[in-house]
């Protein structure tokens, strides 16, 4: 058998470029296929991250909110606290002085009137003594506790014998006198 090829060279050359421009198209047109495809991928991928982000970034904001309120609640009842704090922090239990200053007193005598300065740190004592010698006795066990100091006793307290108006001011010093701050 015999094969004849009666094409010419130019026309083989123009059959071989042509077959390697569809081979070159077909695989382009592949190429370009695959990245649309890759293309799509991403592009679904993004929109399904970013949905996903925002749904996040959601959540994240309302739980924010919602712990900003507690914040707040925190803040107010520890700015409560603060002021409950200082509170007793300045708190002077008066009423240990009040035991002490009624352990002082003699049972014939009986006190009616009783004022206390914190800020002079002063206390003024009236009251009524059955004896003079009662009020004596009152006026040595004020100046033998500690806490009173610089007492003020009056000439016209003892002028009288018996049932005796008398008033008597004195100085607190309060940091000499542990006991006041006990609490009980």
């Amino acid at each position: 058998m015999l094969t004849l090829n009666l094409i010419s060279q130019e026309l083989k050359k123009e059959i071989r470029l042509r077959h390697l421009y569809l081979f070159i198209k077909k695989i382009n047109l592949t190429l370009i296929i695959i990245t649309i495809a890759a293309a799509i991928i991403l592009l679904s991928a993004k929109t399904i991250l970013q949905l996903g982000f925002n749904d996040i970034v959601n959540q994240t904001t309302l739980i924010t909110k919602n712990n900003q309120g507690y914040n707040n609640k925190i803040k107010d009842i520890n700015g409560k606290l603060d002021l409950v704090e200082k509170i007793q922090n300045n708190f002077i239990p008066w009423s240990n002085l009040l035991k002490t200053l009624a352990h002082l007193t003699p049972k014939d005598i009986s006190l009616y009137y009783l004022k206390i300065n914190l800020l002079e740190q002063t206390i003024k004592i009236k009251g009524q003594a059955g004896q003079r010698s009662s009020l004596l006795n009152f006026k040595q066990n004020l100046e033998d506790a500690a806490i009173f100091q610089t007492i003020d006793f009056p000439l016209k307290n003892i002028l009288e014998k018996e049932n005796i108006n008398f008033e008597i001011d004195a100085k607190i010093n309060l940091t000499s006198w542990p006991s006041l701050y006990e609490r009980r």
